[in-house]
């Protein structure tokens, strides 16, 4: 757990983006001795405990996001299995390259020419923030982050009896004051 420190990520601006998962921020040695404190002399894990070594090794539970990712690399679906460390190895090696592609979506430009032509003919974004990030990075961004229903709610007009006379009063043509 050498990565995680009580001072926040080294890099906060990459902390948000989908590929911030557990699996990147830790080596293979890292992983290897937990594994190795795990299973001792058998050499092999059963795919049933895959959650346990991930969670011992990081310190915290993975993102749900990023078992799917594991239950599809190392096919955890079917409860019966080992894997071995070079399974383990090759897999979370697979898994970092997969989301080293996933953290170019994030990036826009490569040149400040194609940004500033791009501000000033008013293009779009090529990818929405959702496409980027695991949460909204500001708060303005929260709206509409997950597409819920909107409920517009009407407070219709509410007059008191003062108005209300008042109101009549001017449909008659008479001046209330």
């Amino acid at each position: 757990m050498q990565n995680v420190t009580a001072l926040g990520p080294k890099n906060p601006w990459t902390a948000n983006l989908l590929s911030a998962l557990g699996i990147m921020h830790f080596t293979n040695e890292e992983m290897k001795e937990t594994f190795d404190s795990m299973v001792g002399q058998e050499g092999k894990i059963a795919k049933i405990r895959m959650f346990e070594l991930l969670k011992a090794a990081y310190g915290f539970e993975p993102m749900p996001e990023e078992m799917g990712l594991f239950v599809q690399t190392f096919s955890l679906e079917e409860d019966e299995g080992d894997l071995t460390w070079a399974d383990l190895e090759a897999g979370f090696d697979d898994i970092r390259d997969i989301l080293s592609g996933v953290a170019k979506n994030a990036v826009q430009y490569t040149s400040t020419v194609d940004m500033r032509d791009d501000l000033v003919k008013h293009r779009r974004m090529l990818k929405d923030p959702m496409d980027k990030f695991k949460a909204p990075m500001t708060t303005s961004m929260g709206i509409g982050w997950h597409e819920e229903e909107v409920f517009n709610e009407r407070f219709p007009k509410q007059s008191c009896a003062e108005t209300k006379y008042a109101d009549e009063m001017v449909k008659c043509r008479l001046d209330p004051f």
